[in-house]
């Protein structure tokens, strides 16, 4: 590895690596602006504390619920009840217990508990690429490249699904794979715990893990034990424990479970036509079923680094090769059997996103929870060449590399703070907002508006969103105080500015102004530049 005996400091290295990643993360929570899918994660959240009070302690609800009424969560009306998940319930729970009473605060609070549980689950990514190599430099560098990838770094603070789905995929995981490893009650209890977590809701792809790994164990103890009684016994009980835990979580199931439970399961297969929304892809307008096969890839190719790219493509050559070359002798290695779980982890639902359209919009997000996987392959590459590089004495410089590329990762975080989530690499070209959703969560209007703010003093400000983000979701990025010195009426025909961060400004009935109306009337004010491109513009009456 590296000349240095670094081995020898390897506890401290890991250490002050996650307390950087933690520290960083803590004096950023506020940096975020409010992401327009909160809003609705958050009432959704609400829905389900209030049935839970309902059924099991109605005395107590009416003491905190006050005069707020709820739609009922089976309403045939409500269709987020198949795709809500437990933690917008603990965050309303949460948000009543500790009294949290301005909407800004809200947000900002619920951004703590986003970003915490992704760091949670780095350590517990950390856990599964030691199990995998068995090795604790290349383990940290994989937890490194995931927290310096632009998006997914982002949107581990603010975003109220993906990330927090990606988090508890690679939690259930971590105990399957312990579980596959150490067959035990305790093991058990944590997978099947996990499990239930992963698959209540958010992604039809929750089942893949318990289904991956479940597979796995009874294929390997089939193949390579002449009696697997004990671990079959395990494996039943480890899916009878999961469903008991999954319909203790989701209360969507506790009335009709198996048919809620069918009806979560077609609602969120079906997603993407559910939700018909608009797509910016290559400066067309597409529809969010009528996007090409190749939708998913192109965005995945466009903004993950490209040494990134480089090292996934020879990892997954190398597992390809692997597969083939020694196909028998395989069904004896542990190793192979994690691999193939995480290529399927990955291959499974690319494909599903290409003969399905399933929930292909705003980017790739709905697919990030492939992206820790993606990343041991990465691992898989890095093991391989520094093994090789060995014999020749230059696996030194190979780290070199690594430490070289991940540092200009984190540069261009921390130059381009805190908009990460705008990272496009040199294959997305120019005119990026010409061609692509950027800030389709509209979380860039918090520095603008604050900057309106700082630099005019009128007590009363009139402003018009240009865009088909609106001010009930990112006024929630301001304080109250600040809230109120705006005026947010989308009707004003002169407004004192007018402010878009471009997303699908091209469809006419999302605009409230042309650009000649805005040329003639206004000036740029300012303009949040990402790599020359602008995100969000503001334009002040001449």
């Amino acid at each position: 590895m590296l000349n240095i005996n670094y081995n020898s400091y390897k506890s401290l290295i890991i250490f002050f690596i996650f307390l950087f990643i933690f520290v960083f993360g803590l004096i950023s929570v506020k940096d975020f602006g409010v992401s327009s899918d909160e809003l609705d994660q958050r009432h959704s959240g609400f829905i389900e504390l209030n049935y839970i009070g309902e059924k099991l302690t109605p005395n107590i609800l009416e003491y905190y619920k006050g005069n707020r009424e709820y739609i009922d969560l089976n309403d045939e009306n409500y269709l987020e009840k198949f795709s809500g998940h437990f933690l917008n319930t603990v965050s309303a729970f949460l948000e009543v217990i500790f009294n949290i009473e301005d909407i800004r605060n809200v947000f900002i609070f619920k951004h703590y508990i986003y970003f915490t549980i992704f760091f949670l689950s780095l350590i517990s990514f950390y856990k599964i690429c030691q199990i995998r190599f068995e090795n604790w430099y290349i383990s940290l560098i994989g937890v490194l490249i995931i927290f310096l990838s632009p998006r997914i770094l982002a949107n581990s603070f603010y975003d109220p699904k993906d990330i927090p789905f990606l988090s508890i995929l690679i939690f259930s995981l971590h105990f399957g794979l312990v579980f596959f490893n150490k067959l035990n009650f305790k093991n058990m209890i944590y997978f099947a715990i996990f499990n239930a977590l992963v698959i209540s809701g958010v992604r039809i792809y929750g089942v893949i893990s318990p289904l991956l790994v479940i597979s796995s164990i009874l294929i390997y103890n089939f193949l390579n034990k002449e009696s697997f009684k004990k671990e079959l016994i395990f494996v039943l009980y480890s899916i009878l424990f999961t469903l008991f835990f999954s319909i203790i979580i989701k209360p969507t199931l506790w009335e009709n479970t198996l048919s809620n439970f069918i009806s979560s399961f077609k609602y969120l297969s079906e997603f993407g036509e559910v939700w018909i929304i608009p797509n910016l892809f290559f400066g067309e307008i597409v529809s969010a079923k009528d996007v090409p096969w190749y939708y998913s890839i192109v965005w995945i190719s466009i903004t993950t680094p490209i040494f990134y790219l480089i090292l996934f493509i020879i990892g997954i050559l190398i597992y390809l090769k692997n597969f083939f070359q020694y196909f028998i002798k395989n069904f004896s290695n542990k190793k192979f059997y994690f691999d193939t779980i995480f290529f399927s982890i990955i291959i499974i639902p690319l494909i599903g996103s290409i003969i399905l359209r399933e929930s292909s919009f705003n980017s790739w997000r709905h697919l990030y929870f492939i992206y820790p996987y993606f990343v041991i392959f990465c691992l898989i590459a890095i093991n391989l060449i520094i093994d090789f590089l060995k014999k020749n004495s230059l696996s030194l410089y190979f780290n070199y590399l690594i430490i070289i590329i991940l540092v200009i990762n984190l540069s261009w975080i921390i130059k381009n703070h805190p908009f990460q989530y705008s990272y496009f690499n040199i294959l997305a070209g120019k005119n990026l907002n010409q061609k692509f959703d950027i800030d389709y969560w509209g979380l860039s209007f918090k520095q603008n508006l604050e900057y309106i703010l700082d630099n005019d003093e009128r007590k009363k400000i009139t402003i018009v969103s240009n865009s088909i983000n609106k001010p009930i979701h990112f006024k929630n990025s301001l304080s109250k105080i600040n809230r109120k010195r705006f005026i947010f009426d989308q009707k004003n025909p002169n407004p004192d500015y007018i402010i878009t961060n471009f997303f699908l400004d091209d469809i006419k009935k999302y605009r409230t102004f042309d650009d000649n109306f805005i040329d003639k009337e206004y000036y740029v004010f300012s303009e949040i530049l990402v790599d020359g491109e602008s995100i969000n513009t503001v334009f002040k009456k001449k």
